[in-house]
C-alpha cells in the first residue's frame, strides 16, 4: 500500500467503508425483525441513523419497518455519495495545476493553504454538494459575486448564485437549483472540464465592439464578452455602446468609431469579440457586399458598407487577431424576414473576412416571438407591459449566449 497515491488510498478506504456499511444495514435489519416484537427499543440504530430513519418514515407509509427504511437509506446514501469532498478538492486542485508542496501535505491542508477553503475541520467523506461545489469555486477561481434572483432557493446563497451565474449550474423547469443535491455523475466532469478551462483561458484579453446585445443592457451592463471573460478569467476592454450600428446613422454610435477609438490604446488583445445590426435593421439601408477589400469601394451609410468598413479596420489594427462574430437571438423586434435577410448576410460578410461566426438566431431556442421566452429571459420594459424581447437578462445570456459563446473562445484561443 506505500506505493499508492494517497487519493487511491482514499477511494480503495470508501469502497471498504461502503461495503461494510450497507453489510451491517442487512444483518441489522434481519436482527431488528427477529427481535421486533419482544424488544423493539433494542432494534433502533445509532443515534444520527435514528434521525435519518425519522425523517424517513415520516414521507414512507406506516406498515415499513424503521429497519428497512434504515437499510434503504444506507444504500441510498452511499450509492450517491460517488464523489466526496476530499476528491473534489483534489481534482480540482489538479486542474487549477496546483501541486502540492509535499507528500506528507494532505488534500484538505492544501486547499487550506490556497485558500480554498476556510478550516481544516473537514469530514472527507462526507458527500459532495451543489453547495459545497459553489463554495469551493468561488474562491478557487477568485470570483466577485454576482446576483442570480432567477432561482427560488437562492435567496441566501451567494457562492451558488455567483456559479449559477456562470452556467455551471442552470434552474430547472420549477426555477429551483437545489443547493444541498449531490454531485452527479454526469455533472462532475464537465465541472473540472471548465476549470480545466479557466486555467488555460486565465489571463487572456479581449476587446468587444457592438450594440446594446454586447453592452449588456439587460443586464446592469454586462454583456456577453464582459459575462465570458469574467468566469475565465480574461480581461475585457469593452467599448460597445447601446444603439450602435455598423452603417452611419445619425444618433446612433457608429461600431467603427469604437474600433477607432479602441486602436488608440494600444493594445493588443488575443482576440476580439463582434456584433450589430439589429439597429441597422430598423434605421439603416440594407446594402451590397463588395467585390475585393479595399475599404474606398464600401458605403458606410448602408449596413454591408459599414460592416465591411468595421472589418478593415479590424484587419488594419490587429491583423493577426481573431475576431469572433455573434449572430443575435430571433427577437420579436422587426419583420421577420428583414431579420433574417440582414443576419443571413452578415454571416456571409463575416466569412468573406475571416471572421470566426456563431449564429445564435439559427443555433438557438432563444426566440422571443414566444411569450415566455420572452418573459423569462429578456429584461421588463414598464411601457410594454412585459418584457422587450431583445435585452436578455443574466438568465438570458447564462442560458443562451455563454454555452455556445464559450465554447468558441476555447475553440479560438486554445484550440478545444
Amino acid at each position: 500500500m506505500k506505493f499508492l497515491s494517497n487519493r487511491v488510498k482514499n477511494r480503495i478506504m470508501i469502497l471498504c467503508i461502503t461495503a461494510l456499511a450497507i453489510a451491517m444495514g442487512c444483518v441489522f435489519a434481519a436482527c431488528t425483525k427477529a427481535q421486533a416484537e419482544s424488544s423493539p427499543e433494542k432494534t433502533m440504530p445509532a443515534a444520527d441513523a435514528q434521525e435519518s430513519v425519522a425523517v424517513t418514515d415520516e414521507a414512507t407509509d406506516e406498515t415499513v419497518s424503521a429497519a428497512d427504511n434504515y437499510s434503504r437509506w444506507l444504500s441510498d446514501h452511499y450509492s450517491a455519495a460517488v464523489h466526496t469532498r476530499e476528491m473534489w478538492l483534489d481534482d480540482l486542485q489538479s486542474a487549477l495545476g496546483l501541486m502540492k508542496a509535499n507528500g506528507a501535505e494532505t488534500t484538505f491542508e492544501q486547499a487550506f493553504r490556497n485558500g480554498i477553503i476556510d478550516s481544516l475541520d473537514e469530514d472527507a467523506y462526507h458527500a459532495l454538494t451543489r453547495r459545497y461545489v459553489a463554495q469551493t469555486l468561488v474562491r478557487a477561481l477568485d470570483y466577485e459575486y454576482r446576483d442570480f434572483t432567477y432561482a427560488t432557493d437562492l435567496k441566501n446563497e451567494k457562492d451558488l448564485q455567483t456559479v449559477t451565474y456562470y452556467g455551471y449550474f442552470l434552474p430547472d423547469e420549477n426555477d429551483m437549483v437545489y443547493p444541498d443535491a449531490v454531485i452527479t455523475e454526469d455533472e462532475y466532469q464537465p465541472l473540472l472540464d471548465e476549470v480545466a478551462r479557466y486555467a488555460r483561458l486565465k489571463g487572456k484579453h479581449a476587446l468587444s465592439f457592438g450594440d446594446s446585445i454586447m453592452f449588456g443592457r439587460g443586464n446592469r451592463d454586462r454583456g456577453i464578452a464582459d459575462i465570458t471573460c469574467e468566469k475565465y478569467g480574461m480581461t475585457v476592454s469593452d467599448y460597445a455602446i447601446s444603439g450602435a450600428t455598423f452603417g452611419v446613422d445619425k444618433g446612433h454610435s457608429h461600431i467603427a468609431d469604437q474600433i477607432k477609438t479602441a486602436a488608440k490604446a494600444t493594445v493588443v488583445p488575443d482576440m476580439i469579440f463582434l456584433n450589430g445590426g439589429t439597429n441597422d435593421m430598423c434605421y439603416v439601408t440594407r446594402g451590397e457586399v463588395v467585390v475585393g477589400y479595399d475599404p474606398k469601394d464600401v458605403n458606410e451609410r448602408t449596413f454591408a458598407g459599414g460592416f465591411e468598413y468595421a472589418a478593415s479596420l479590424l484587419q488594419k489594427y490587429w491583423k493577426d487577431v481573431p475576431v469572433l462574430y455573434i449572430r443575435a437571438h430571433d427577437m420579436d423586434c422587426c419583420d421577420d424576414a428583414v431579420e433574417q435577410d440582414y443576419g443571413d448576410l452578415a454571416m456571409t460578410m463575416a466569412e468573406k473576412w475571416g471572421m470566426v461566426s456563431l449564429d445564435l438566431y439559427n443555433g438557438t431556442d432563444f426566440c422571443t416571438e414566444i411569450d415566455y421566452i420572452r418573459d423569462t429571459y429578456t429584461a421588463y420594459k414598464a411601457r410594454l407591459g412585459h418584457s422587450d424581447g431583445i435585452h436578455p437578462t443574466a438568465y438570458g445570456y447564462t442560458k443562451y449566449y455563454l454555452p455556445p459563446v464559450a465554447e468558441k473562445v476555447a475553440e479560438i484561443l486554445i484550440n478545444e
